[in-house]
């Protein structure tokens, strides 16, 4: 039984650390990474997404067997020809929309740390190249996750996590799938900006919204984080969480003051989708518990897992058991008072 189910993008990528290493060209996209993120914690997570007629079918059925529910990916007659590329700055910051063909070899072994030289000329060669042949990010554009591609058995779901997808497909989700016991919590990504003028609008029917600094600003500009936060609560009661990438996140319950919580201590290897991952983790909190702190560390446990190898597999693979004890080391690194709140909460948190 499907208990929690997430919607977004299905991609192949293929990442350039900040440190030069290369990364394989594997599964990617944020319903991926935010299906792990929550599977992580519970049982019955699925999946609902489209693919190209060329998807590798051993990427899905990895998933599969880590646990997460594929009945609701569709398979598109159309190909896709080209992968993403993604080129990360040591400041944190991204290059992304380059891309190259599927059939073509990295232009070195997994794992090979490529000098900036290297790096610089690898993401020259890729913006250079023609603009034919079918993208990913122009598959999703054609092939967009809609309401009516949700299996009716998963209806029934306690929770719905619905990451960045076409505006008006997301804001209809978000609408249609609203209901009385049910917590659905949304990640703008970068639909931010065209997200803006209907934030108003959707913020009744969410158990949660996610942006990410970044999109704070492009949602309530030249705001500061904790002033974005406030504009926003002022739209309605929904739970409020900032990513905030390396520094954490913030919980900006409908009372009180945010919360700040830490970033996990770990060995980044690859940041690329940690917020997802995160999401994936505060909708398993939220629907597992309800405790919004206790959510927002969920989330940075799923987080955490998620950058400390190339791909969603490392997390999608990892016992509950490795999730437990990080979940109780991040809960020991809270103020004490804060600490002691989630301690009710933390027992009542079944991973069996």
């Amino acid at each position: 039984m499907v208990r929690v189910f997430t919607a977004g993008g299905i991609i192949l990528d293929t990442v350039v650390a900040a440190d030069g290493a290369l990364g394989p060209l594997t599964m990617g996209g944020n319903a991926v990474y935010s299906a792990a993120g929550a599977r992580l914690w519970m049982d019955g997570v699925g999946i609902v997404g489209r693919v190209p007629a060329n998807y590798p079918a051993a990427h899905l059925e990895r998933l599969s067997r880590a646990g997460v529910d594929l009945a609701g990916i569709r398979h598109e007659a159309e190909t896709v020809e080209k992968g993403e590329w993604f080129f990360y700055r040591p400041d944190g910051s991204r290059r992304d929309q380059l891309h190259a063909p599927l059939a073509d070899p990295l232009p070195a072994p997994t794992g090979t740390r490529l000098t900036p030289d290297a790096v610089a000329d690898l993401e020259r060669t890729l913006a250079a190249r023609s603009s034919g042949g079918t993208t990913f990010a122009a598959f999703r554009r054609r092939h967009p996750v809609r309401l009516a591609d949700v299996p009716d058995g998963w209806l029934g779901a306690r929770g719905i996590h619905l990451a960045a997808n076409l505006v008006a497909e997301q804001c209809t989700m978000a609408k249609g799938l609203a209901a009385s016991g049910r917590i659905v919590t949304l990640d703008p990504g970068s639909n931010a900006v065209d997200l803006r003028g209907d934030v108003a609008g959707f913020m009744n029917c969410l158990g949660c919204f996610l942006p990410s600094e970044k999109e704070l600003v492009e949602l309530v500009p030249a705001a500061a984080p904790l002033d974005a936060l406030r504009a926003l609560r002022a739209l309605g009661p929904t739970l409020l969480i900032a990513k905030l990438g390396a520094q954490g996140s913030l919980v900006q319950e409908q009372d009180g003051r945010p919360v700040a919580i830490p970033a996990a201590r770990v060995a980044a290897v690859d940041p690329t989708g940690a917020g997802d991952a995160f999401c994936g983790g505060v909708l398993a909190g939220l629907v597992l518990i309800g405790d919004p702190i206790l959510a927002a560390c969920l989330g940075t446990v799923s987080a955490s897992f998620a950058v400390e190898a190339f791909g969603p597999f490392h997390l999608a693979e990892t016992s509950r058991r490795a999730a437990r004890t990080r979940l109780l080391s991040l809960v020991e690194m809270l103020d004490p008072q804060l600490s002691g709140r989630l301690r009710a909460p933390l027992a009542q948190l079944d991973l069996a």
